[in-house]
Order: C-alpha cells, then sequence, then structure tokens
C-alpha cells in the first residue's frame, strides 16, 4: 500500500476504528482485514505507519502488514473510550490476521458479567476464560491494552454505576457505593429489578449501541416524568448528558501522541 491510496481514504482528524485490507477473500465487503486499531486521530495514526521508521518503531510485522495491505478503510465514533470498546469488538468479529499474530490471545483482556442475582463486572485475562465458561453471563473483548481498558472502565462506571467485590443485601454500603461506583446493592439500595435495568444498559454501550441505549434512557425518563418521579428522571437526564459529552481526556492522555505518532511499540 502506498501514500496515495491513503489519501483516497480521506481519513478524518477524529477518533474511530481503522481497518487495513488486504486482497479480496471470501467476505461479504470483499476484502481480507488483516488488522484493526483505534486512534484518537484517524487522520494521523493511520499516516503513522507509512513512516521511514516503521520498522524500527513497530518492527517487521507490522511493516510486512502495511506492504500487504491494498487499503484503508475506517469507523468514525464520538469518543476514545467508544473507538476502545468498537476495537475489542471489531478484533473479535473478524479475528484478523496481524492482530492475533502482534500479541498473544490468552494475555488480552476481557470484561465479564457473571451470572448472579447481582451480576459482578470485572476484567480477566484471556488465559484464565476457559476456567469456567459457565460462570461468565457476557464476555466483551479482546482488549489490547489493559492499562487503556482500566482507564476506559473507570469513565464508564460513572455513568453506570456497578458490583465487583461487595456482598449483596449486606446492610452497609461499600466503598466504591460510598464513591458513586456501586449502586448501592450492597446496602440495599439498589434493587435486583433496579441493577438488571443498569446493567442492560451497560451491555448496550460495550455492544456499541449508544444511541439506541440514548433512545431507551429518553423514554425511560419520559416515563419517569409521567408517574412524577422528578428525582429519577433527573437521573436519568444526568446520565443521558454523560452519554452524549464523554469526558475522556485522561483516556486520550493514556494513548498518548507519541503513540499515535507511531513512536512506541504498540497498537
Amino acid at each position: 500500500m502506498n501514500s496515495q491510496a491513503l489519501k483516497k481514504a480521506k481519513l478524518p482528524n477524529a477518533p474511530g476504528v481503522y481497518f487495513f485490507l488486504g486482497t479480496p477473500k471470501l467476505r461479504k465487503d470483499g476484502s481480507k482485514i488483516l488488522y484493526v486499531g483505534k486512534a484518537t486521530s484517524l487522520k494521523d495514526r493511520v499516516k503513522s505507519y507509512f513512516s521511514k521508521d516503521l520498522m524500527k518503531m513497530r518492527g517487521p510485522l507490522i511493516v510486512k502488514m502495511v506492504e500487504e495491505a491494498r487499503s484503508v478503510s475506517f469507523l468514525q465514533t464520538d469518543s476514545v473510550l467508544e473507538a476502545l470498546i468498537l476495537e475489542a469488538s471489531e478484533i473479535k468479529k473478524h479475528l484478523p490476521d496481524y492482530n492475533t499474530l502482534e500479541k498473544d490471545n490468552t494475555s488480552f483482556n476481557y470484561v465479564v458479567m457473571t451470572k448472579e442475582k447481582f451480576p459482578r463486572v470485572l476484567v480477566v485475562r484471556g488465559r484464565n476464560l476457559g476456567v469456567d465458561e459457565n460462570e461468565y453471563e457476557k464476555v466483551y473483548g479482546p482488549f489490547p491494552h489493559g492499562s487503556e481498558l482500566r482507564e476506559a472502565l473507570r469513565i464508564i462506571r460513572k455513568i453506570f454505576p456497578y458490583r465487583d467485590k461487595c456482598n449483596p443485601e449486606s446492610g452497609r454500603p461499600c466503598f466504591n457505593a460510598q464513591l458513586g461506583l456501586c449502586p448501592g446493592v450492597c446496602s440495599g439500595v439498589c434493587s435486583e429489578k433496579e441493577y438488571a435495568r443498569i446493567l442492560r444498559h451497560l451491555k448496550l454501550f460495550f455492544e456499541g449501541k449508544k444511541r439506541e441505549l440514548i433512545k431507551i434512557l429518553e423514554r425511560e425518563m419520559k416515563t419517569a416524568v409521567k408517574g412524577q418521579r422528578f428525582e429519577s428522571a433527573g437521573e436519568i437526564k444526568k446520565t443521558i448528558f454523560a452519554l452524549t459529552h464523554i469526558q475522556d481526556v485522561a483516556l486520550m492522555k493514556r494513548v498518548n501522541p507519541r503513540r499515535e505518532l507511531g513512536l512506541t511499540h504498540t497498537t
């Protein structure tokens, strides 16, 4: 692939996920996806693959991938956080050769939801996923970079608080509940029904269905207003605002500019 093909892609200076495509295979889109990556700036990130220092900074595997590639496509997102989640979804969906070759799958991170009355949301290494598959209701990933995933979960948990360690219905709030990061399944403030509702919203977010999620929340807010549950309606309004104004500055710093310019050995 050369710089002329890059120009045709018309990549925006915006966050999203990019795809290096190879020779046509038996796929619906007529192309073979060689590699999937995320970016704070699609334009700058993909441009970095054509740096003279690519061999030194990324190694022979990525150089080979770029040589094999014939074109680039992309999906733009509203935030870096959503790009990170979409990247994991697309890697799982397509299993691109160069993503799996670049890093051992067993070292990838996954977000799981356990099968319990009050499910826990946890980060699990790929090597531990197969220990007891029946333990998990949902599995999201792989997420190639653990530090970025932890930063992302800190942002997500402020929007959708969830349980990870506390003892449900113990009668006392856990430390995270005091910080607003657990909805209070421990103290009994949050019922099983309400917690299930929160997790339904969280699942939609991890599935990349933010627009559908916002529509559901808007309907819930209108229902709460009609029922004169104004405090509940106010909380839902805050959630909608948080989703439409995701503050992922910390995550953008985590996906630092040196990476965006291809100056570190990473995805």
